[in-house]
């Protein structure tokens, strides 16, 4: 009997090593990648922005004058929509601006006022986003009232043309961004009726906004 006890726990000893070697070590499972969160630019917005313009006013020929500028201050507000696919973000944007920017000539012995004080475009937009910081260009189509006024004179007209420019807009919250834009538009040229030719008027302009996406 001490002899069966001793080959028992002898046979023990020698099968501890090969169970132990089967033992199977569960690993706890493991953790889901963390996702940063990326900002969506989609939707439709409203805004408005502020900023100032440098106008130049193109001579007709043969008035012996170089060209004249005049500049002011701008506010105004904008709406748009946008889409998009990837880090492209596209849409269209309209907008309307009141301009202080006027000045006064001499022209043949009398004075006249010449500026503009209302303007708006629609226009295409196409940029690339940085997560809730995005660059893009803008182009389209840009309207602006033109104004001559003097002895016997007191003319009005809407200036058609095109704009092109470029910026930048940061989201600070999902519904507030903000933005920096440069733009510049040529409306063309126009006699405001007054028989001497006619006056080309073109305008650069820098504005800061603020838009409310919903």
């Amino acid at each position: 009997m001490k002899n069966l006890l001793l080959a028992s726990a002898a046979l023990g000893v020698i099968s501890a090593p090969a169970f132990a070697a089967d033992a199977v070590i569960y690993d706890p499972a493991p953790t889901a990648p963390i996702v940063a969160s990326v900002y969506d630019w989609s939707g439709a917005y409203i805004g408005i922005q502020g900023g100032y313009v440098w106008t130049d006013l193109e001579f007709p020929a043969g008035f012996g004058l170089a060209d004249e500028n005049f500049d002011g201050g701008t506010l105004g507000a904008h709406v748009g929509l946008n889409a998009q696919n990837g880090n492209l973000v596209y849409g269209v944007e309209a907008d309307i601006n009141y301009t202080w920017n006027e000045n006064e000539y001499v022209l043949f012995g009398d004075t006249y006022e010449v500026g503009t004080d209302w303007s708006g475009s629609l226009r295409g937009r196409l940029g690339y986003a940085f997560d809730r910081t995005m660059i893009y260009g803008t182009a389209g189509l840009a309207i602006t009232n033109g104004f001559v006024e003097g002895p016997g004179v007191d003319e009005s007209e809407t200036l058609t043309g095109y704009t092109v420019g470029a910026g930048v807009e940061h989201a600070f919250t999902d519904m507030i961004s903000a933005r920096v834009e440069y733009r510049y538009s040529d409306y063309g040229s126009d006699d405001f009726g007054l028989g001497l030719g006619d006056f080309d008027v073109n305008e650069h302009a820098v504005r800061v906004g603020v838009s409310f996406k919903f």
